[in-house]
């Protein structure tokens, strides 16, 4: 029974993320679906068209069920990477979203002007999105922090979903919000720089190894007239 419950359990989690990748790339059901049987199709097509080259039979058909896995699971890792850009660079300009908003608290704006307001100052996807959020809340008469909650539970943001409960108490309850939101602005920039500084450190990791490659293949080069010798003299 354990087992059947945390199964349940995974398969919902991975039924959400694999939801809120969709939304937050555009993408439909059906388009994720055209997109893998697309890529089987190609992918049977290009390996047996290889195979048949060099190869027959068995070899063939090997090829074509590999061909086909790769090009079925080849649009589901893309909307994975994807998706994991998109959020990286909401998240970034979410950030800069909070700093004008706060610098407009900071003049005497309201909240939800202040909102209103920063949303129309930016430039790019991050901000249209959140000007189309803002103006979904004032036509459907919701405040704008339970649409900011829903736009980063769709897209499985916890950034905005923290920062909309903290809206939520200042629109609400009148906690002081500056503090709070300048504080989030400051948390998320660094999870950034952590992250940007993890990036270029993977990236230098991963030019090393073609130089030791060359480096390998030199004394290879090298050595090798050297051990002909030696072989043929024996």
């Amino acid at each position: 029974r354990l087992m059947r419950i945390w199964r349940v359990a995974v398969q919902d989690r991975t039924a959400r993320a694999h939801a809120s990748d969709l939304a937050i790339v555009g993408w439909t059901p059906t388009d994720l679906v055209a997109r893998q049987l697309l890529g089987v199709v190609l992918g049977v097509a290009v390996s047996s068209t290889l195979m048949s080259i060099a190869g027959h039979g068995v070899m063939v058909a090997a090829a074509m069920i590999i061909g086909g896995f790769v090009g079925f699971l080849l649009p589901v890792t893309l909307l994975r990477a994807s998706a994991r850009a998109r959020r990286r660079s909401f998240v970034h300009a979410f950030s800069a979203y909070l700093d004008l908003v706060n610098v407009l608290l900071a003049g005497g704006a309201g909240m939800e002007t202040a909102l209103i307001a920063a949303a129309e100052a930016g430039d790019g996807w991050a901000f249209g999105t959140l000007r189309t959020c803002l103006t979904r809340a004032r036509l459907s008469r919701r405040s704008p922090w339970g649409e900011l909650r829903t736009l980063g539970t769709r897209w499985s943001i916890s950034e905005v979903v923290e920062v909309a409960g903290s809206m939520n108490l200042s629109g609400e309850h009148g906690a002081r919000i500056r503090s709070s939101l300048a504080a989030r602005a400051d948390s998320m920039r660094s999870r950034q720089v952590a992250e940007v500084g993890a990036l270029a450190q993977s990236a230098t990791e991963r030019m090393g190894v073609p130089v030791m490659m060359l480096f390998v293949g030199f004394m290879v080069l090298l050595g090798y007239p050297a051990l002909q010798t030696v072989v043929m003299t024996m």
